[in-house]
């Protein structure tokens, strides 16, 4: 029977060639970076100092590397800030009148709201009477007002019209535009901002930010579809930024078809260029970003482009030439046919039945295991349904590492080291390329869908080969006479234990020494190898083949922390927005370190080894 699975496991690894090819090529057919800044930090700059012009403004920043510029409906606020209008409260102006004895309003202005009064410029009228419901312009000592009821806060901050001479100024640069938009809870003004964003498409703008955690009529699904096909007819992609969650995107991107682009925002000021510059390499190497939107905090122009042109310098030095500096693009479409998941879904179902059978060694579990899991497949073919599909990949995920370190081995085989070593990765890939099949597509390379369980492929392998370990000897620990050093060895298990599991994810937290270790590998090996294989699982792994010549049964405890480095090799695959050759170098470069580290550990053994395992049982026995 083995034979036989692993026949298929093989025949589905050759069958599906084609989806890696795919994934690998449109991957790697898309190296155009974009970097952008938001409009009102010029805004800012042209206040601060009146002699700037917007053109030497945009020129300069085109030098430093920028490309394109957001730009947000402008807003009573904004007006205020440029000097067009004043906004008067309606305390301020009852207070007005009972002071210098005006006749008093009538009873339509007591309710809550604003009054603005035109400055010397631009006539506004027109755009707020578009955009509030029941204005009404009114007389005060023989100055112009308009009345907006509302509550005040809102009233200031609410989407007007978008800046077009801006917005032109910003084309003839020749630089995009991205225009933004946020949910509002004004239906009518919300669509007049709407038909505004979809008239200003051209070349130039034709990709859309969202504002806030929420998209328009994200509580809305019919109006949704309609709002972001109304977007897509017009020629538009949208921007999704790096770990922000704004409710509705998901359902956006499946209705485009994933005409996403990836977008990391980042503060930048004078102080964190060098790290900004690191975030920004490891975002675009290593996450499929393809935007890179910087937050400007500095306040004088000239230092700002200073700033900008260090950042430009130490971020061309670590993504050029593989990239290139333009208008980001989407990615191609992966064509991902049904037959393709099929010979996957069959190769799973082999792969964890050959599992079963080589750890357990029981016809009866493997039989179970295949049947099981052959009607989860079939399931998934008749259903389509995606978290069918993601539990299988889980399984596999998790079945691979245990596999992998568990599988029979013979210590007194010529090349029993190196063999059993290439076996255990072979094994690994034979799942990595499984999971990769089965969770292709754009949605997952995009980070809209993402693999499901990462916490249990940490926990579960490990729980397993403990429990393998220790099977058979669980009644004679429990029957130990506990002592103080046994307390303090299981507390510190817990501990480390602990601060592992917490160290798993995007939010884990890393030292300040580790992070210069991390850079450091990076600047030499274009990505670094992940701790936790080439420094611990991986070295502990060989050193594990080489004690069981002697020890076998003391080589599966060592396995017990053996086995992480094989589940982070399952895990770096498992993060579908890091392209696939980014994650093969990674994996190889631990393979190898890993390897050679473990040989420096049984070297260290041989010198000492005897001692310590002489001290170890007599500890042990006291």
């Amino acid at each position: 029977m083995q034979k036989a699975l692993m026949g298929i496991v093989l025949a589905a690894i050759i069958l599906t060639i084609p989806s890696i090819y795919e994934r690998v090529t449109v991957e790697e057919g898309s190296k155009t970076i974009e970097t952008a800044i938001p409009f009102h930090v010029i805004d800012g700059w042209l206040t601060r100092e009146p002699d700037l012009e917007l053109e030497q403004v945009l020129e300069g920043l085109k030098e430093v590397g920028v490309q394109s510029i957001s730009v947000e409906p402008i807003n009573l606020r904004t007006l205020e800030q440029w000097g067009e209008i004043s906004i008067i409260s309606s305390a301020t102006i009852r207070e007005h009148i009972l002071l210098n004895g005006e006749e008093p309003l009538s009873d339509f202005f007591d309710t809550r709201g604003i009054f603005v009064y035109m400055e010397n410029g631009p006539d506004y009228r027109s755009v707020i009477r578009d955009n509030f419901t029941d204005t009404r312009a009114t007389e005060i000592g023989e100055v112009s007002y308009i009345f907006v009821p509302g509550q005040p806060d809102e009233l200031k901050s609410a989407p007007l019209v978008y800046n077009t001479e801006a917005i032109s100024a910003i084309e003839a640069a020749g630089m995009a535009v991205i225009p933004r938009i946020a949910h509002q809870s004004d239906d009518d003004r919300l669509d007049e901002n709407i038909g505004e964003l979809l008239a200003l498409y051209s070349e130039n703008t034709d990709s859309v930010l969202f504002s806030g955690h929420k998209l328009p009529f994200y509580d809305d699904p019919v109006r949704l579809k309609n709002f972001v096909r109304e977007l897509e007819n017009a020629g538009f992609d949208l921007l999704n930024i790096e770990l922000a969650t704004q409710q509705g995107f998901n359902t956006a991107a499946y209705i485009t078809e994933f005409d996403v682009i990836r977008l990391h925002s980042l503060p930048l000021y004078t102080t964190n260029v060098d790290e900004m510059a690191d975030r920004i390499i490891r975002a675009v190497k290593e996450r499929n970003i393809k935007v890179v939107f910087l937050n400007v905090g500095i306040p004088e122009y000239s230092e700002a482009i200073e700033t900008l042109s260090e950042l430009e310098t130490a971020v061309n030095a670590g993504i050029f030439p593989r990239y290139m500096r333009g208008e980001a693009v989407t990615f191609d479409q992966i064509d991902v046919p049904l037959w393709q998941i099929a010979i996957a879904l069959a190769g799973a179902v082999a792969f964890i039945g050959l599992a079963a059978a080589a750890v357990f060694n029981r016809r009866w579990l493997t039989i179970g295991a295949i049947a099981l899991f052959s009607l989860l497949s079939l399931v998934y073919l008749v259903l389509g349904s995606s978290i069918l599909l993601k539990g299988m990949a889980l399984a596999v995920a998790v079945t691979a590492p245990v596999f992998a370190v568990l599988v029979p081995r013979d210590p007194d085989k010529k090349g029993y080291l190196l063999f059993s070593y290439l076996k255990a990765v072979g094994i690994t890939f034979a799942g990595i390329w499984l999971i990769v099949v089965l969770l292709n597509g754009n949605q997952f390379i995009l980070g809209t869908e993402l693999f499901r369980g990462v916490k249990l492929v940490y926990i579960l392998p490990i729980a397993f080969v403990a429990l393998y370990a220790f099977w058979g000897k669980i009644t004679d620990i429990l029957k130990l006479d506990i002592k103080y050093w046994h307390i303090l060895l299981f507390g510190l298990v817990a501990a480390i234990g602990f601060y592992y599991i917490q160290r798993t994810g995007n939010a884990a937290t890393v030292s300040t020494l580790e992070i210069q270790a991390r850079q450091l590998l990076e600047q030499l090996l274009y990505v670094r190898p992940r701790t936790k294989e080439f420094l611990i699982g991986l070295p502990l792994f060989v050193f594990a083949l080489y004690i069981a010549k002697r020890y076998e049964r003391a080589s599966y405890f060592i396995l017990i922390p053996a086995v992480i480095g094989f589940l982070s090799l399952v895990n770096t695959f498992t993060h579908f927005h890091i392209p696939l050759l980014v994650s093969v170098l990674r994996s190889f470069y631990s393979i190898v370190l890993g390897f050679l580290i473990g040989l420096g550990l049984i070297g260290i053994y041989k010198l000492i080894g005897d001692w310590v395992v002489n001290q170890i049982k007599a500890r042990w026995q006291t």
